[in-house]
């Protein structure tokens, strides 16, 4: 397992606390009550699939695809699989009425020309061109069909307690982000989804929020998103103060003093019709 299947890993529990439970009962009310096709890009390494499916968010007969460009994610997806009593069906993995067909490739190209009942992309969006992913995304979606958009970032990136350097640090980091993405993706999802042509259904903070005494995923979690910071600013723009603001972040993570907060919001939608 590499650092990035690792940090994967580690966060589920975070995640697992931070979707937003009115969302999350939205997307479960509005799912019809029949076989459905559903699909995830950036599926990472399969917690999504058995969190929705744990939770009873999805119906019991399921046809769920899992898209990730990362190979070794794909690998650590199949093994969490079968860890939670799925079991290799030919070129899918089975359980009840469920069956997930994981695979390797680039999910804004690979649902075009393809119809899924729901589309779901967690922490995705805010790392992509938000205008022109949108619409290739709702084509791939059926009439009336749901797309959910859960931990999505919104420029808020908050550490206690607090240190001269962190606006510095923080708006570097977010610049970073704006690069390709955009940092505040989030708050942008509710003029984009209409403008792509989706009706908002339900949206809603979905922070993450890690705190004294840590678990021991929740230190390995910090220690990955400490390690995040430093290699997007590898470039030197912040110089030696970078070193100076990890190592003080680093000692207070392992005396455990360290309270870290990122702003994101769930989003929910339903898509009738297109925007060409």
């Amino acid at each position: 397992m590499t650092d990035f299947q690792e940090y994967l890993h580690a966060k589920r529990a975070v995640d697992d606390r931070a979707l937003n439970r009115r969302v999350l009962d939205c997307l479960r009310d509005e799912l019809p009550d029949r076989s459905l096709e559903a699909v995830e890009i950036g599926a990472g390494v399969g917690t999504g699939i058995t969190r929705l499916l744990d939770r009873g968010v999805l119906p019991e007969t399921v046809s769920y695809t899992a898209i990730d460009y990362q190979p070794e994610n794909i690998a650590a997806a199949r093994e969490h699989l079968l860890e939670r009593d799925f079991t290799e069906d030919r070129d899918r993995l089975r359980r009840g009425g469920s069956t997930v067909s994981l695979v390797i490739g680039d999910g804004l190209e690979l649902v075009d020309n393809e119809q899924y009942d729901l589309l779901i992309a967690q922490a995705v969006l805010d790392l992509v061109d938000l205008d022109s992913a949108l619409p290739p995304l709702f084509e791939s979606i059926s009439p009336g069909g749901l797309a959910y958009f859960p931990i999505t970032f919104d420029g808020g990136t908050i550490f206690d307690p607090a240190h001269l350097l962190d606006e510095r640090i923080f708006d570097l980091y977010h610049r970073d982000m704006d690069r390709e993405g955009s940092s505040r993706t989030g708050r942008r999802l509710f003029s984009a989804i209409p403008a792509a042509g989706g009706e908002i259904l339900a949206a809603g903070s979905s922070d993450w929020v890690v705190y004294p005494p840590y678990s021991s995923d929740e230190r390995r979690f910090l220690s990955h998103i400490l390690d995040i910071i430093e290699n997007a600013l590898a470039d030197g723009a912040v110089g030696e103060e970078l070193g100076e603001w990890l190592e003080t972040r680093r000692k207070q993570l392992e005396s455990e003093e360290l309270t870290y907060i990122a702003h994101q919001l769930d989003v929910l939608c339903r898509v009738s019709y297109s925007v060409t």
